[in-house]
């Protein structure tokens, strides 16, 4: 939980400096043109004040983030590491060339085997196809993530991508929820491809 923080710390030190730059001139401006405070006095007080205000930001929002996190990785059964900040986040399954099946045939799998999760929520599939799915999905955390499974199909190899990202754009710190499904949906997208590379196997 310790490396989780501390990426949460860093991916929140940019906004936090801005906002200090901000709040420092805004001060200083505030003390040159309203009280007429010298600039050589004005300066440090409004840099300290636009430091303890960064603090502030940065303690308060990465304090609710890691409850929020760590909760999240709780409902999934997950252990919560610095990972879980980063997005998209990336998952990555291989199994042996599975032969009698086409990309086509594994996706409807893949989506079979991710509908039917008792953990997860389907909202939307956006896109299903020939090694292709896009699904929006939520689990405990009602967070909405945005899912992209890609299939591929070789002569040695059968591999999956699974990639989530925040259904909504903007929000950056997402708890740990893409990162919590991205797993669940791997386990899932493993599940039904080591099955029917198994199949794939009785049939040879």
């Amino acid at each position: 939980m310790l490396g989780y923080w501390l990426a949460v710390v860093r991916r929140l030190a940019l906004p936090a400096l801005a906002i200090s730059a901000v709040c420092a001139a805004a001060m200083t401006a505030a003390l040159v043109l309203g009280d007429g405070t010298p600039w050589i006095g004005a300066a440090p007080h409004a840099l300290a004040a636009g430091a303890v205000i960064a603090l502030a930001f940065t303690a308060v929002l990465s304090t609710s983030t890691v409850v929020s996190a760590a909760r999240t990785a709780r409902r999934y059964g997950l252990t919560l590491g610095p990972e879980a900040v980063v997005l998209p986040s990336v998952r990555e399954v291989r199994v042996p060339a599975i032969e009698s099946r086409t990309a086509f045939q594994l996706t409807d799998s893949v989506r079979y085997a991710v509908e039917k999760d008792p953990v997860l929520r389907l909202d939307e599939i956006t896109a299903f196809g020939h090694g292709t799915l896009d699904l929006t999905l939520c689990g405990p955390s009602d967070t909405a993530v945005s899912v992209q499974v890609r299939v591929t199909t070789g002569s040695k190899e059968t591999a999956a991508v699974v990639e989530a990202r925040p259904a909504v754009t903007y929000k950056r710190l997402d708890a740990a929820a893409c990162w919590a499904v991205a797993r669940i949906v791997e386990e899932r997208v493993a599940q039904a491809l080591r099955a029917e590379a198994a199949d794939d196997t009785d049939t040879h």
